[in-house]
């Protein structure tokens, strides 16, 4: 009696012992442009053949599309996806139940893998393999609407593939900026002044675009400076303005394969990256001042919005420039290519708007009739900029 209570009791400490089910995850990576598959082994602790079920339902996964990851280790961005797996039931109770039979360890569980129909196997193929430039400028200080404008301008770009041969179009790729698809009115230039319009930060955009572009050696197809240099888009000389849908940025693919745009925005900065195939190298100077004009005195315009001794300001001082950045780039069979980005500023003077009567520290009094809007058409007070702290000035 005692002998077969033994027995038992062995048996099923032996089957609650079980035995460890092994697969293996994969997810493919792109580094340094070449494609690989990693694979990472997995155990699973199996105490019996009634726990298979749920075990492997948890340890089940989706596939998933590829993402840019930036590697620690390689310094460098890779594109990883993660290939989704299930396991055949039947089968894996099969197996453990041989395993245990033979007093094995562990045993190979059933697998089945999946890959994402955008998988890194899909970039590949394109030919989007390498970061191939990025650029990142600060708007630190915006107000909350040109913060929103831009982060919205931003994530319409996020994911834009660009054909080989083909132009890019940042007023087609962004499409309508307007009240309607969700953009705020923020600080636009608009002739000779400063003032607010719907999509006010959309030059932001633009501007970081151009420089990840120029950055990457793209054919520059059209591109103008803005009228004034910018305190956004230093270092000056590398701007690109737009007025959507009538001045627009353009850039050619002229490489191998398709382009990927990617965007983010984290605090105040606003980053772009163009993924593709390396085939080129690219070095660019410092931008080259070739003449300066002073800013034209500061100027007070009354508005009958705020009271006396109160300031906004709406346009700040900007000496006139003409500059130029040069560019090589050299490419892998040998071809070397240079050129010139030029842009040509005005002189720009710092506006701010006063209530009517105010004195400023020189002793002069600010009225509707003498104070400085040309031809007495005067600013606007915006709406997005809150009043600043009455002072002379």
């Amino acid at each position: 009696m005692r002998t077969a209570a033994l027995v038992v009791f062995l048996w099923i400490s032996a089957a609650l012992a079980g035995a460890d089910g092994i697969y293996y995850a994969l997810e493919n990576r792109i580094e340094k442009g070449q494609i690989v598959t990693v694979g990472t082994p997995q155990r699973i602790k199996i105490a019996g053949v009634g726990q298979l079920e749920a075990l492997l339902a948890r340890a089940s996964r989706p596939a998933r599309e590829a993402r840019w990851i930036f590697d620690e280790t390689l310094k460098d961005w890779v594109l990883v996806d993660q290939m989704g797996h299930s396991f055949a039931l039947a089968e894996a109770k099969k197996r453990y139940l041989e395993a245990v039979k033979n007093k094995q360890d562990e045993f190979l569980l059933p697998v089945a893998h999946t890959l994402s129909s955008r998988g890194a196997p899909y970039y590949y193929n394109l030919g989007i393999r390498q970061l191939l430039a990025e650029a990142t400028t600060s708007f630190g200080g915006s107000s909350y609407e040109r913060r929103f404008n831009i982060a919205l301008g931003a994530s319409r770009l996020n994911g834009v593939q660009i054909a080989p041969g083909e132009t890019f179009s940042f007023a087609r790729a962004m499409g309508e900026v307007s009240e309607r698809t969700g953009f705020k009115k923020a600080f636009v230039i608009s002739g000779e002044q400063t003032v607010e319009g719907v999509g006010g930060g959309m030059c932001q955009v633009s501007t970081t675009l151009f420089r990840s572009a120029y950055f990457a050696g793209l054919p520059i197809v059209q591109r103008r400076p803005h009228s004034y240099q910018v305190r956004y888009y230093q270092p000056t000389g590398l701007d690109a303005a737009v007025f959507l849908p009538y001045l627009d940025l353009k850039f050619k693919n002229d490489t191998p394969g398709h382009l990927l745009i990617q965007s983010s925005v984290s605090g105040s900065r606003l980053t772009f990256r163009v993924f593709g195939t390396k085939d080129r190298t690219v070095s660019w100077s410092n931008p080259v001042t070739l003449s300066r004009t002073p800013a034209p005195p500061t100027r007070f315009i009354v508005s009958p919005e705020l009271p006396a001794q109160r300031f906004v300001q709406v346009d700040w001082a900007a000496e006139g420039a003409t500059v130029n950045v040069y560019r090589t780039i050299r490419f892998t069979n040998g071809k070397v290519t240079k050129d010139t980005l030029s842009s040509t500023y005005r002189p720009w003077g710092a506006v701010w708007l006063v209530g009517e009567g105010t004195r400023l520290r020189s002793g002069r009094v600010i009225t509707a009739a003498t104070d400085d809007a040309p031809g007495h058409h005067g600013y606007r007070l915006p709406t997005q900029n809150a009043l600043r702290p009455a002072r002379n000035r």
